[in-house]
C-alpha cells in the first residue's frame, strides 16, 4: 500500500490548474491562431502570447493526464475498484453535470460577445442576432464546426469519465509486466526511453495539423483520436505509480531535461509553422512536426515531474492551498477569463497590461469565491467530499489548520 504523501505532485497538479488562467487568457491576445482555431483576437496583440500559449499547451495537459492516472492507481490501492468508481462519479462526473448546466452558458456567452466585439467593434452583452449569424458563417468556411454541443473547458472531466473505464485494462498492463518485471525496470531508466515515449506520441499526434492537438477534443461526440493521444498519458501515468522510481530518476536529472526542452520547444514550433503553411501537403513537413512536437511535450513532462518532486515535494501551506482550490479554480476560471477579455477589448490597451488585468481578475474572484464562498461550504462537500478550514497560505497558521489529503 502506497501510503505517502505526494506533495510535489500535488504542486504540479495545482500549478497545471493554475496555467489555465494563463492559457486562455493569451489567446485574446495572439497575433497568429493555430488553423484550426481562426477565432479573432483583441486589436492588441503580440507575437510573445503566441509563444506562451504553444508552450503552455505543448505540456499542460498531457502532464494533467499522467498526474490523473497516477494517482487513479493510488485511490485504487486504498479503495479498490468500486469504491474508485463511487467515488470518481461524486467528484468528476457529478460536477461535469452540473457545470454544463451553471457554467457553460456564461462562458460561452461571454466567449460569443468577445468574438464579436473583437470581429465587428460592437460591445454587446447579448450578442446581436444579425452579426452573429455572419460570424457563425464566417467560422463555419473556415472549418469550424458550428453546430456540433462544446464542453468548453469541461471536456477534461469528460474524458476522464472515459479513461476511468480503462482502468482494468491499466490493471491488467500492470500485471503482465511483472512477468518481465527486472527488463522493465532496466527498461525504465534507459535514456532511450524519452524516444520511445516520443515515437508512440509522434504517431498518435500524426492525425493533427502542424502535429499539434487544437481540434476535436472540445465537443461532446467523442473524438477517437483525441481519446487515443490523451489516454495513452493516463494509462502511462497508471503504470508509473507501481514503478516510482523512474519519478526519482527524473528528479536527479532536471537540468538534462531543462537543456534538451529548451533545444526542443523552438524546433517543434517552428516544425509546425511549417507544416501548417504547407496545408498538409508534405510528408516530410509533417512528420517532422510530429515528431518534434512529441518529443518536446516529453522533455517538458519529464522536466516538470521531475522538478516537482525535487523542489516542492515537501508540506507547505502554499502546496495546500493550490492543491484543495486548483479544483473550483479550474471549473470558474474560464467563464471569469472570456467577462474580463471581453470587457477590455473595448479599450486601446497595450496587450501585456489587457493580459494581467484578465489573469489578475480571474486568479483574485477564483481564490476569494473559494475562500469564502466555497470551502466551508455545501459545495466543498460536493466536490471534494468535505469541507475545509484553509486560512491564506502567507499564514503560518495555514498548515496547522488543514490536513493534506490527495485527491484526482
Amino acid at each position: 500500500m502506497d501510503s505517502r504523501r505526494y506533495y510535489g505532485l500535488d504542486a504540479l497538479r495545482g500549478g497545471m490548474m493554475m496555467l489555465g488562467i494563463v492559457l486562455h487568457a493569451s489567446m485574446f491576445y495572439l497575433v497568429t491562431p493555430p488553423p484550426t482555431m481562426p477565432l479573432p483576437t483583441d486589436r492588441n496583440n503580440a507575437l510573445v502570447f503566441d509563444l506562451i500559449f504553444a508552450f503552455i499547451h505543448s505540456f499542460r495537459m498531457p502532464t494533467f493526464f499522467v498526474l490523473a492516472g497516477f494517482f487513479t492507481s493510488l485511490l485504487i490501492e486504498k479503495r479498490g475498484l468500486r469504491g474508485t468508481y463511487k467515488d470518481r462519479a461524486k467528484r468528476i462526473l457529478a460536477p461535469l453535470a452540473v457545470g454544463i448546466v451553471t457554467l457553460l452558458p456564461f462562458t460561452f456567452l461571454f466567449m460569443i460577445d468577445f468574438a464579436l466585439s473583437a470581429r465587428f467593434g460592437t460591445h454587446d452583452f447579448i450578442p446581436d442576432h444579425e452579426a452573429l449569424g455572419i460570424f457563425s458563417r464566417e467560422v463555419a468556411a473556415k472549418g469550424v464546426p458550428t453546430g456540433k454541443p462544446s464542453l468548453g473547458h469541461l471536456w477534461f472531466l469528460y474524458y476522464l469519465c472515459f479513461f476511468y473505464l480503462l482502468i482494468p485494462l491499466c490493471q491488467a498492463l500492470v500485471s503482465s509486466i511483472a512477468r518481465v518485471e527486472e527488463r522493465f525496470r532496466r527498461w525504465l531508466v534507459s535514456p532511450f526511453l524519452l524516444l520511445a515515449f516520443a515515437l508512440y506520441t509522434a504517431a498518435t499526434l500524426w492525425p493533427f495539423h502542424g502535429g499539434q492537438l487544437h481540434e476535436g477534443f472540445i465537443y461532446f461526440e467523442p473524438h477517437l483520436p483525441s481519446l487515443v493521444y490523451y489516454g495513452s498519458f493516463f494509462v502511462l501515468g497508471y503504470v508509473l505509480h507501481h514503478y516510482r522510481e523512474f519519478l526519482q530518476a527524473l528528479a536527479r536529472n532536471v537540468s538534462s531535461w531543462a537543456m534538451l526542452a529548451l533545444i526542443l520547444f523552438p524546433l517543434a514550433v517552428y516544425a509546425s509553422h511549417l507544416d501548417n503553411d504547407a496545408h498538409g501537403a508534405s510528408f516530410t513537413l509533417h512528420l517532422g512536426a510530429v515528431l518534434a512536437n512529441a518529443l518536446c511535450t516529453w522533455a517538458l513532462i519529464y522536466l516538470f515531474l521531475g522538478s516537482a518532486l525535487r523542489f516542492f515535494d515537501r508540506q507547505s501551506p502554499w502546496i495546500g492551498y493550490v492543491s484543495q482550490s486548483s479544483y473550483w479554480v479550474f471549473l470558474v476560471h474560464l467563464p471569469l477569463v472570456n467577462f474580463a477579455g471581453w470587457w477590455l477589448v473595448q479599450f486601446d490597451l497595450p496587450s501585456p497590461l489587457k493580459f494581467l488585468l484578465v489573469c489578475g481578475f480571474t486568479s483574485v474572484v477564483a481564490f476569494t469565491t473559494f475562500h469564502y464562498g466555497v470551502q466551508r461550504t455545501w459545495i466543498s462537500d460536493f466536490l471534494y467530499g468535505r469541507r475545509f478550514d484553509l486560512d491564506w497560505p502567507w499564514r503560518e497558521s495555514g498548515i496547522s489548520r488543514s490536513p493534506l489529503q490527495t485527491r484526482t
